[in-house]
């Protein structure tokens, strides 16, 4: 009796997406029973801090659901850091009877003389590469191609912000856990907007804390408030043009609030309510939602504003009703002073 014959796809899959998935297809129509999906502690070619290992094991589970055919293993956990090849696979020797068969892309190949105990590995296992549209294969070992059509996702762009790029039990295992929100904010706006959005998360956090409110989902409605604001004239009319119709004759200075709302819920499918509603009024601040009143008080007094907000904060921790009407009308009489000048 032949031994089962598995294929190995390795990787951060921080998070996994559909071009992850694609190329398990791809295994799988290259003979194997099953594929494997190996998810490492920690690179020996990567140096940032991986997601933790159990979000990434979820978000797999949660993505190759369907297809029964493909599986996570979690060996890696048991392995020394960091994970090289040559201990996952010795490793799953041990433990099976297996063809093991291990696919790696082309920048991969490139690199392969460079693996620990590469040798020893092609003992273990066959290995096998990618091979991508019309490209060149440059490996120092002759390794059997597989043809796979090239698919311009990568777990960088999508923590950036293309959640597109996930499958939906993915994207929602995102949100539900908050994970990439930094970057995603980093990557959609400019670093002093995304300063003064972490400063104003802080901020909403402890307002938060001192009315008893969700502290996480008042540092993420900080956090992101700003998400549009340093879109273009363009791309705002355009959205404006769909979504708030009967906004477009406000300044253009308050529609990235109202964005902010229909943006975040179209790319997250987000259904906390009083989330958006916070995002859509934090410019006006005319919304008695206590979440709406603290990142519009947030807003306006985070520390990097420059100006001693003190007495508007500690209003605030006291009463949010009083706090607005305070903030509001300091903010009106400054306006004034600025049209004089």
């Amino acid at each position: 009796m032949s031994a089962v014959r598995i294929g190995l796809l390795g990787g951060s899959f921080d998070p996994i997406h559909k071009g992850h998935l694609a190329l398990a297809k791809a295994i799988l129509k290259d003979g194997c029973s099953q594929v494997w999906l190996i998810p490492c502690m920690i690179s020996p070619f990567k140096h940032e801090k991986p997601t933790s290992f159990e979000d990434r094991v979820a978000m797999i589970k949660r993505a190759i659901a369907p297809f029964k055919k493909m599986k996570v293993c979690t060996i890696e956990k048991e392995l020394p850091m960091p994970s090289y090849t040559i201990y996952t696979l010795q490793k799953l020797k041990e433990k099976y009877d297996h063809e093991f068969i291990f696919y790696i892309g082309n920048d991969q190949a490139q690199l392969l003389d460079k693996w620990k105990d590469i040798e020893e590995c092609m003992k273990l296992a066959e290995f096998r590469v990618f091979k991508r549209d019309s490209e060149m294969i440059k490996c120092p070992y002759d390794l059997k191609e597989v043809p796979f059509e090239r698919i311009d996702i990568s777990s960088t762009k999508v923590r950036e912000g293309a959640f597109q790029d996930v499958s939906e039990s993915v994207r929602n295992y995102i949100w539900e856990h908050r994970l990439y929100l930094h970057e995603f904010a980093r990557h959609s706006m400019n670093e002093k907007r995304y300063r003064h959005s972490v400063s104003v998360a802080n901020v909403c956090k402890e307002l938060a804390s001192a009315h008893h409110l969700n502290e996480e989902d008042a540092y993420v409605i900080g956090l992101l408030h700003d998400i549009c604001k340093c879109w273009d004239d363009e791309k705002s009319e355009r959205f404006m043009k769909v979504y708030e119709k009967d906004h477009l004759d406000e300044p253009k200075a308050i529609w990235h609030g109202y964005l902010a709302d229909h943006y975040l819920k179209r790319v997250f499918k987000i259904k906390e309510k009083h989330i958006l509603k916070a995002v859509h009024h934090h410019v006006k601040g005319d919304c008695d939602d206590p979440y709406a009143q603290i990142v519009y008080i947030a807003d306006k007094c985070e520390p990097l504003r420059g100006y001693d907000s003190s007495y508007e904060l500690n209003l605030a921790k006291r009463n949010l009703k009083e706090a607005v009407y305070y903030v509001k009308q300091v903010q009106s009489e400054y306006i004034k002073k600025e049209k004089q000048v």
